[in-house]
């Protein structure tokens, strides 16, 4: 499946589209020139639904009553191109999107085995496969979505919310004394071509 058909689902859902994202790095055709002027110290230009797809996407499916959302796992060293999402996430929020972050400190290891995923309504779920360098290759859709409802329940749980864009990247948080606890069990598609 392309990035794409994917895009589609966005117009399908009507309860919530949710995202886990799990890496540190991902590459984004076009974004590279953004990433270079965001770490020589410039600002980001400000994404609105006229020059951004994905802040159209957010205020549409709130516009239905609908809500997208993610948790951001953010592993140390925190990479520029975290330290750069996180400058972007101003505007995310303010079109809509619930975004909440996790430290990778706080998770039991076996996290590390849970791919990126979106899971729409608790009814379809989405792997999301990437390359070493992060860029996309494809999504494939799960057939068991119990354990992908499972993981968005706990992680929504004990994540923490970020408060407009303002996660502190340059500390741990201290909220959690014990790992979050290993994910269910996965069944992952392999990318079909």
């Amino acid at each position: 499946m392309s990035a794409e058909e994917l895009g589609r689902m966005y117009d399908r859902f009507t309860d919530y589209a949710w995202r886990y994202e799990g890496r540190d790095v991902y590459t984004v055709d076009g974004e590279q020139e953004r990433i270079q002027a965001f770490l020589r110290g410039g600002t980001l230009p400000r994404k609105t639904r006229d020059n951004n797809g994905w802040i159209r996407i957010v205020e549409d499916a709130r516009t239905r009553g609908a809500q997208i959302g993610r948790v951001r796992v953010v592993g140390r060293p925190v990479t520029d191109y975290t330290r750069f999402e996180f400058a972007a996430y101003p505007d995310n929020i303010a079109a809509g999107e619930d975004i909440e972050v996790i430290d990778r400190e706080q998770l039991d290891p076996a996290w590390s085995e849970v791919p990126d995923f979106w899971l729409f309504d608790d009814t379809t779920a989405f792997v999301q496969h990437f390359d070493d360098e992060g860029r996309f290759l494809g999504a494939e859709p799960v057939e068991d979505v119990a354990p992908f409802v499972q993981i968005r329940q706990l992680l929504i749980d004990l994540a923490t919310t970020v408060p407009a864009g303002r996660y502190a990247l340059d500390t741990v948080p201290r909220q959690r004394t014990t790992p979050v606890p290993a994910p269910p069990a996965l069944t992952v598609p392999s990318l079909s071509r």
